[in-house]
């Protein structure tokens, strides 16, 4: 018999507040793609193991130090462009040194937009989060879980369901086939989320544990 045959655990949705927890989901996703990406060229004994990040990243950590360097690399190239077609104006080989600055202006100008479109996975976030901020308490909306899966009023599913799960400061977020269930730390009414955590550990094994950089 399971050590968790005779124990539930209630998560009753409350408002989700956006603007805090959505750095969180953003960073999750990331996670989630990150950890995919790896497990697609693991083997067969790492796959069947526990997979836990604790890095102090910080939300978001990775995609804002990329942008920076996007930003900077596409500044150099920028004004090296505006170098060249200038020596190549003075030089007189206008043709070789302005084909070379047209390429570098190029790169240059997609690099500082690309840079400056935003984080693609806050945008996945903030879609995910639409909406949450407007539960109600008497809406009564909860999820249980048990040691055969996770139960709403509407449906049921089992943990072979689910591929994996993060944890940020304030969240637990469950990822099953194309959907994803968010649950607020402290929306647990039944259960220790310790135990919790050991029970989707256990029928989950696939995780991450993203902790807040602190500076």
């Amino acid at each position: 018999m399971s050590e968790f045959a005779d124990m539930k655990f209630v998560f009753r949705l409350s408002a989700y507040d956006i603007e805090k927890l959505k750095p969180q989901v953003a960073s999750a996703l990331e996670r989630r793609s990150e950890l995919v990406a790896r497990l697609k060229h693991a083997s067969k004994k790492t796959r069947a193991n526990a997979v836990e990040d604790t890095g102090r990243r910080g939300y978001g950590g990775f995609h804002r130090r990329s942008s920076k360097i996007t930003l900077i690399v596409s500044s150099v190239s920028l004004v090296l462009g505006a170098a060249f077609l200038i020596g190549g104006v003075a030089l007189g080989n206008f043709v070789f040194f302005l084909a070379l600055g047209v390429l570098l202006l190029a790169a240059g100008v997609y690099g500082v937009i690309s840079s400056r479109r935003g984080n693609p996975y806050e945008r996945d976030a903030a879609k995910l989060l639409d909406g949450k901020d407007k539960f109600l308490a008497e809406d009564d909306i909860r999820l249980v879980f048990s040691d055969v899966g996770m139960r709403s009023q509407r449906s049921f599913i089992p943990y072979k369901e689910f591929q994996c799960w993060m944890e940020t400061d304030d969240l637990f977020m469950l990822i099953y086939g194309p959907l994803v269930t968010i649950l607020q730390k402290h929306d647990l009414i039944e259960g220790e989320l310790n135990d919790f955590r050991r029970l989707i550990t256990k029928y989950i094994p696939i995780h991450a544990r993203i902790k807040h950089e602190q500076s």
